[in-house]
C-alpha cells in the first residue's frame, strides 16, 4: 500500500490535504537559534495557535485539512515530543517530520562533530534508525540515544552558499544510503538558490532515484532557464520563500510558476513558506505565516488565472505524490 509516513504512523497520501513541504512549527535550540534567536519556535502553545491558522485555511481546498513538513533536521533543535503536542490539539493538522542534515554553518564548529567522527555508513544507521524507528528524544545531541515514537518522513540535506563543503558532501552520501535503503523523499535546503543543480546531479550519481529528490528554496533563483535545467533531470523544485520582499517580491514566485506549467513541468512544483522564524510567523505577530501558500498563494493564482487543476497539483497533489514512500514499510 502507497503511503507516506506522518509522526502518528503512515497514511494514505491523499488523506495529506494541502502539504506545506517546507516549514516550522517547533525549533528548541541548536545553531540557528545560537546564531539568530529570532529561530526560537519552543513554545507549544504559539505553534498550536499558527498550525491552526494553516489547518482552517486549508479546509477551503480540502476536507482533510492540511500536512505541515517541519524541516528541522538532525542536532538543529528538534523536539518530537513538543510536537506531537501541537499536532494532537490541532485538528485537521498532520504533521511529517525530517531527519538529515542542514548545511555546515547552522553547526557552528564541525571538526569535532560526529558527522567528521563517524564513517559514512555510520551516519547513514542514524538517519535509517529515525525513519524505522523513531527519532531520538535528545535530537542526537548527547551520547545516550532514546527513540521517540515518532517517525522520520523526509530527509533533509542543505549546503552552503556557492559551493558544497566537505561535510556537506558527506551528509549528501549518508542521505542517499539513506533514501535508496528506505525510499523515504529527499527535500534540500539551497542557499540563495545556488548549489541546486549540482545537489540534484550529486544524488543522482549517488544512485537515489529522480523521483525521490526535490530541490528547495530555489526561487531565491529567479532564473527560469536554470531552474528549469534541474527540472529536466526528474527531480521536483520546491518553491517557498513566501512574502520574502527584502529578497524578492512575490510576483517572481507567480513568475516561476507560470513559466513552469507552461514549459511542462506542472508535476514536479512543490510549494512551502519555510516560515522558521518567530518574524514569520502570526502567532508572534508577523503580518503572514506557515498558512500563507493556502490563504494567499492559492486566491492569487485563482485571480491571475491560473489553471484550477494546476493549482489543486500545486497545493496539494504533487506534494502528495513526492512523499510517498518508495518502498514498502
Amino acid at each position: 500500500m502507497a503511503f507516506a509516513r506522518t509522526i502518528f504512523g503512515d497514511v494514505d497520501p491523499s488523506t495529506l490535504g494541502v502539504v506545506d513541504c517546507h516549514d516550522h512549527l517547533i525549533r528548541v535550540g541548536a545553531g540557528e537559534v545560537y546564531i539568530d534567536g529570532d529561530h526560537q519556535l519552543d513554545s507549544v502553545e504559539k505553534a498550536i495557535e499558527e498550525g491552526g491558522y494553516f489547518a482552517e485555511a486549508s479546509k477551503k481546498w480540502s476536507p482533510n485539512g492540511g500536512t505541515v513538513v517541519d524541516m528541522c533536521p538532525i542536532n538543529c533543535g528538534r523536539d518530537l515530543n513538543k510536537l506531537a503536542e501541537v499536532t494532537k490539539a490541532v485538528d485537521g493538522l498532520q504533521v511529517i517530520a525530517a531527519t538529515g542534515f542542514h548545511r555546515e554553518h547552522v553547526y557552528l564548529e564541525t571538526q569535532s562533530h560526529w558527522i567528521n567522527r563517524y564513517d559514512v555508513d555510520k551516519v547513514a544507521e542514524l538517519v535509517i534508525a529515525d525513519i524505522r524507528e523513531g527519532i531520538d528524544k535528545n535530537d542526537y545531541s548527547g551520547p545516550v540515544v532514546e527513540r521517540t515514537p515518532y517517525k522520520a518522513g523526509v530527509i533533509k540535506v542543505g549546503t552552503a552558499y556557492g559551493k558544497i563543503t566537505k561535510f556537506e558532501r558527506k551528509c549528501m552520501e549518508a542521505a542517499a544510503i539513506a533514501a535508496i535503503e528506505t525510499g523515504c523523499p529527499i527535500n534540500t535546503h539551497t542557499t540563495y538558490g545556488t548549489c541546486g543543480l549540482e545537489q540534484a546531479e550529486g544524488f543522482l550519481e549517488l544512485g537515489v532515484p529522480a523521483n525521490q529528490i526535490a530541490i528547495g528554496h530555489i526561487q531565491r533563483n529567479a532564473d527560469v532557464y536554470y531552474l528549469e535545467q534541474i527540472l529536466k533531470l526528474g527531480v521536483y523544485l520546491e518553491i517557498d520563500g513566501t512574502n520574502r520582499i527584502k529578497y524578492q517580491p512575490d510576483s517572481n514566485r507567480m513568475m516561476e510558476l507560470k513559466a513552469f506549467y507552461e514549459d511542462g513541468f506542472a508535476d514536479r512544483i512543490l510549494l512551502g513558506t519555510d516560515s522558521g522564524k518567530r518574524g514569520y510567523q502570526k502567532a508572534y505577530g508577523a503580518t503572514s505565516g506557515v498558512d500563507y501558500n493556502p490563504a494567499v498563494d492559492g486566491p492569487r493564482m485563482v485571480d491571475e488565472g491560473f489553471d484550477r487543476e494546476y493549482i489543486e497539483k500545486l497545493l496539494m497533489k504533487n506534494a502528495q505524490e513526492f512523499f510517498t514512500f518508495k518502498k514498502e514499510g
